[in-house]
């Protein structure tokens, strides 16, 4: 007899819905598994055979053939047992199979007939919503992220028994109703780095500011001890909170990527990954057989923050090119296509030396000028245009340190959240939603500048050597400058701040 059962199949951070067919007939006892699944999917054939004896049920004495459609799309993954072992049971007349197309079905069978919690479950339960499906059994240890889709009725199951029951209308399951972001789901921030412990820079804190509230990416340099990795760490206690689409999306990525539990079910503070520098390309970008997102993407709606970006590897460092252009990663493997997200703001750390002295008042470097310009050519010009700002630190002062009035994280958070609320207004109704994403359309439109402001710019152009793509910047900088103030339009002061975020390191000689 022939049945069929719903699943789905991650692609990407996104998943497409999977029909089960479950063939039995007479023949030697055995089960094929066919439609291109991987090793995995193919040992399903003895954790569906050890759970169903295991509770209880029997085990059908035929040919088994299982057909995974469409047939011709790679699948890996043991979510897929639970609708196998769903079609064997249809197929052998030991449930009810009257509704089953009417339901999706997806966790991992352990040998006793419990249903295991799986990776992936948000994009998968979103896929066969949009699939039109109403009900969809889960493991009950992923009820807390399948939650987060609205508009389909949440079955959780923890073990074989509980879905037969369910069908043999002996005990129906209950769909699980809670929504998890209605209550107050973001971590106490007490917990979190407060801006307030960093003593004497508070010009940098201003270019931080600055820099969360456009999204802008900025790269800081500076001599070790002046506060590179102190800084950047406390970034994330001035993040404004995640709406509900952002929170669904960063969850889908962390669910595919496997950095869900129970303890936590659902991404609500914006991620800040910290990757190591001898990181490799498939490492930062996503990347294998069955591609995973990258740290790129793991960073996706907060921060990537590279530490020591001198000591990375020049070709790991060119592969950022593109994502902070296009804000995605396109892939291909084995003849698949695969896009992910990559909206992040990039915060990147650096000495200006190996030694790290060079420069400095205070400490003499110790490096060849052949080992100055092998160390700062990590940073290529191309990179280096697709930063929005340069900052450079400088060593704090002894009485700098005992200073009492230091900006909190509490203070430079409502400058942030007021000047991004000005921008969400002002982007209703288009694509866009920070000053970062401005293009050549909308510059002239958002970041009109005036005759001496132009002629201010032409002056710095000349000075500095900038380019076309800098200068579009420097505007996007104008812009949040002008949001955090509260003007309607940029002031002189507003472009002027905006050209120091661009003027101290354009040359060599200011490193």
């Amino acid at each position: 007899m022939l049945s069929k059962t719903i699943s789905a199949a991650v692609h990407g951070i996104d998943a497409v819905p999977i029909t089960v067919e479950t063939d039995i007939c007479k023949g030697m006892p055995v089960m094929n598994i066919v439609g291109l699944g991987d090793r995995t999917v193919k040992e399903a054939r003895e954790r569906i055979r050890a759970a169903i004896c295991n509770s209880g049920l029997q085990y059908p004495m035929g040919r088994i053939t299982i057909n995974m459609s469409p047939a011709g799309m790679r699948k890996r993954g043991s979510h897929f047992d639970l609708a196998m072992m769903m079609g064997i049971l249809a197929s052998s007349k030991q449930v009810f199979d009257r509704s089953l197309e009417d339901y999706g079905f997806i966790g991992e069978l352990s040998l006793d007939g419990c249903v295991k919690q799986c990776d992936g479950i948000l994009p998968m339960v979103t896929a066969l919503r949009k699939q039109g499906l109403k009900n969809v059994m889960i493991p009950k240890a992923n009820r807390e992220e399948a939650a987060l889709v609205n508009g389909i009725n949440l079955l959780p199951v923890e073990s074989i028994a509980e879905v037969l029951d369910h069908f043999n209308l002996k005990c129906a399951i209950a769909p699980y109703c809670h929504d998890p972001l209605d209550s107050d789901t973001m971590a106490d921030e007490k917990e979190m780095l407060n801006f307030a412990d960093v003593k004497g820079q508070e010009n940098v804190k201003r270019a931080i500011t600055v820099a969360v509230a456009g999204g802008h990416g900025i790269l800081m340099v500076g001599s070790p001890s002046t506060g590179k990795t102190m800084i950047s760490e406390r970034i994330p206690s001035i993040m404004p909170k995640m709406n509900r689409d952002e929170i669904i999306e960063t969850t889908m990525i962390y669910s595919v990527a496997g950095l869900l539990n129970e303890g936590q079910p659902y991404i609500c503070r914006r991620p800040f990954r910290q990757p190591h520098h001898k990181i490799t390309a498939a490492g930062l970008l996503g990347g294998g057989a069955f591609p995973r997102p990258g740290e790129i993407t793991l960073a996706d709606k907060g921060v990537l923050f590279l530490d020591e970006i001198g000591e990375f590897d020049k070709n790991i460092i060119d592969t950022l090119r593109i994502p902070l252009e296009k804000k995605k990663i396109s892939l291909i493997r084995k003849g698949e296509s695969y896009v992910y997200p990559a909206d992040f703001m990039l915060v990147a750390a650096t000495n200006p030396c190996k030694c790290g002295y060079y420069g400095d008042a205070v400490h003499e470097c110790v490096c060849r000028p052949a080992e100055i310009s092998s160390y700062q050519s990590h940073l290529t010009g191309p990179i280096m245009d697709r930063i929005d700002m340069h900052i450079r630190l400088l060593p704090v002062d002894y009485n700098d340190l005992n200073c009492q009035t230091a900006e909190s994280s509490e203070e430079m958070k409502q400058k942030i959240e007021f000047a991004r609320e000005i921008q969400h207004r002002r982007y209703q109704g288009r694509s866009i939603t920070l000053n970062h994403q401005l293009d050549d359309h909308l510059i002239e439109e958002f970041a009109f500048l005036s005759k001496e402001q132009s002629q201010m710019l032409e002056q710095a152009y000349s000075r500095f050597q900038l380019n076309p793509r800098t200068v579009l910047k420097i505007r996007k900088m104008a812009r949040t400058v002008a949001d955090l103030d509260g003007d309607d339009d940029i002031q002189n002061k507003h472009l002027a701040e905006a050209l120091q975020y661009r003027e101290k390191l354009l040359c060599k000689e200011n490193f």
